[in-house]
């Protein structure tokens, strides 16, 4: 059985999309933007689901240098998060959280995420 997290494809491609348009994209405007993202899932509803704690300690970035320059990967490391983050309509034990709490946080932040990255660019 395949895995899909419905509707983050569209986020994702948009956020992108003006990412590449920054010129000296840099790993700390990258990072910062990640941590804009991390605090806003556990400040502004929906939050992340905690049960044990688990999913919420397992958030994860992954920096890389490419030939394209950098790249940042960021998620969730426990094996159910999409399954949770799709849970529409779930009672969570935690007030405030709810499903798609990485897809709204994107959604919500994407303008405070290309400033962080612009302010953190390169000049050439």
């Amino acid at each position: 059985m395949a895995t899909q997290i419905r509707g983050m494809d569209n986020v994702l491609r948009n956020l992108n999309k003006e990412i590449t348009k920054v010129e000296g994209l840099s790993m700390k405007g990258l990072i910062r933007a990640a941590i804009v993202i991390r605090r806003d899932m556990d400040k502004t509803s929906p939050l992340i689901p905690i049960d044990e704690g688990n999913l919420r300690a397992s958030w994860f970035t992954d920096p890389r240098r490419t030939s394209k320059g950098p790249s940042l990967r960021m998620g969730f490391a426990a094996n159910y998060a999409w399954y949770v983050h799709e849970m529409v309509g779930a009672n969570f034990q935690r007030p405030g959280a709810g499903a798609k709490f990485f897809e709204a946080s994107l959604k919500r932040n994407k303008g405070k995420i290309l400033e962080v990255i612009r302010k953190e660019a390169k000049i050439k």
